[in-house]
């Protein structure tokens, strides 16, 4: 964590000052930040500043007290809460967050909201923020307003609350339908006028992978040929390999893949279907194939891929998923590798559907050299941070995280088989409370707010409708 941001406790008490809008802070907090001279200061929580008279007190080094009515006017929960504070002289403001908001969708159970697939993942980031500083909540897009959101806290369970607008939003949304409606794009055309950044802000297409990343002339060899789905593609890339894949554009969890190779005068097609096994057919000619894929192709574009003879374990599809994130200096680093196998008739090493992980070390060494396996994880998390530099770099808004998809082929070359910038979070290694790639997003949201807040301040200091001079209420 960078070390200009100030760990503070915000702490709720009854008015008793004189003066109106007076915040207590602690002796060492003031020394720390050069208040100790200065009556009044502006104090910036979410999107509101206020100005506010100072009394320095002895109260706890690390406290600042505020009137119970101040949390209502910032719309935080009135409740002690850690967080982290950075002074801007320049501007006699003091900066206090970071207030972080995940965006997903929701069912409602026993009258307890379930943020699905990241539900738990929800919890973990919540202790995270708790124990670094700051406040996390999660809202559905429905809820969103320029003003203020309807979203969820944890305490003991989670709680509904009517909050600000964040300084920073974490989009995992599970649809893809939703997220490319009118009302998800008016919400992010929102979020940029308002000045707050939005990560990960939409589903990648494989196909705008692909174009993305075959520009780069160090990275075409770990591509597989790729061609979006016609006929004649088809019949080319059939022509020149024993073995294709075809997906959707927008596929994931490994739904709805074909794999489909050559045997005898007919050719073999599996489909993975989500089930115990995956389905299996053959047809004799082209054109049957074509006849019975087209009910797949009606409202899905998809692509067709060289199918890479990739190594197997104990019989099994393997393959490796790296999980990304920028750090603080805006650099790509890896935050964890897991090795991904198939269930027994499945060709797809896809956990969501019954496959298993393992430690990369523990599966590499059992198909190579340890100096060789060793040199394979090392080549495996370089190859990693270029592809997700690249597309970071390459495409618009802020690309924070992403999940890569590697495989090994016999002869041990590394192949790319596929990125996600919503990846699981049901396949890391649960053995600690808080994992790698939560503290990375936690640490990006942190830099990205404070970054944010500083601007708008730099930008919005004269702007007599963003100081909010607020009365006690009576």
């Amino acid at each position: 964590m960078a070390t200009s941001y100030l760990p503070i406790t915000v702490i709720p008490t009854e008015t008793f000052q004189t003066k109106a809008n007076c915040i207590q802070i602690s002796r060492a907090i003031a020394s720390y930040f050069h208040i100790l001279a200065r009556p009044t200061i502006f104090l910036k929580i979410g999107r509101v500043c206020i100005e506010v008279n100072v009394e320095i007190s002895d109260i706890p080094k690390n406290e600042v007290h505020l009137p119970s009515f101040l949390f209502s006017q910032f719309k935080i929960p009135n409740k002690a809460t850690k967080y982290l504070a950075k002074f801007i002289d320049e501007f006699n403001t003091l900066i206090v967050g970071p207030i972080v908001a995940l965006i997903t969708d929701s069912t409602e159970t026993n009258y307890e909201p379930n943020f699905r697939s990241v539900h738990t993942f929800c919890e973990e980031l919540h202790y995270h923020t708790q124990q670094t500083g700051g406040l996390f909540y999660v809202f559905e897009s429905d809820d969103f307003s320029i003003d203020e959101i309807s979203g969820y806290y944890y305490n003991d369970g989670w709680k509904k609350h009517t909050f600000p607008p964040p300084d920073v939003v974490y989009n995992r949304i599970h649809s893809r339908k939703k997220e490319r409606s009118d009302h998800f794009n008016k919400i992010k055309n929102e979020m940029t006028r308002l000045n707050i950044p939005f990560f990960n802000d939409r589903f990648l297409s494989k196909w705008d992978v692909h174009e993305l990343l075959i520009q780069e002339d160090h990275l075409q060899p770990h591509l597989p040929e790729t061609l979006l789905f016609t006929e004649t593609h088809f019949l080319e890339l059939l022509n020149k390999h024993s073995s294709l894949f075809i997906k959707p554009i927008h596929g994931s969890q490994g739904r709805k893949i074909l794999h489909l190779y050559k045997e005898s005068h007919s050719f073999i097609v599996k489909v993975s279907t989500g089930t115990q096994s995956d389905d299996f057919m053959s047809f004799s000619n082209v054109e049957r194939f074509f006849k019975w894929f087209s009910r797949f192709r009606k409202n899905t574009t998809y692509i067709i891929q060289q199918g890479i003879p990739l190594l197997l374990y104990k019989n099994r599809h393997i393959d490796f998923r790296v999980l990304c994130h920028k750090n603080l200096h805006n650099a790509w680093k890896v935050t964890s590798v897991v090795a991904r196998i198939s269930g027994e008739k499945q060709f797809v090493a896809n956990i969501a559907r019954g496959g298993e992980t393992y430690k990369p070390v523990k599966a590499l060494t059992e198909l190579f050299e340890k100096n060789v396996a060793i040199q394979q994880l090392v080549d495996m998390k370089e190859l990693a941070r270029e592809i997700a530099t690249v597309i970071s770099n390459k495409t618009d808004g802020i690309t924070g995280e992403l999940g890569l998809d590697i495989g090994i082929d016999q002869d041990g070359k590394l192949w790319l088989i596929e990125v996600n910038s919503k990846p699981s979070k049901n396949f890391e290694e649960q053995d600690v409370k808080i994992r790698p790639s939560t503290r990375a997003i936690m640490e990006l949201c942190t830099t990205l707010a404070f970054e944010y807040k500083s601007k708008e301040l730099e930008e919005n200091i004269h702007a007599d409708l963003w100081i909010h001079d607020i009365k006690p209420e009576e």
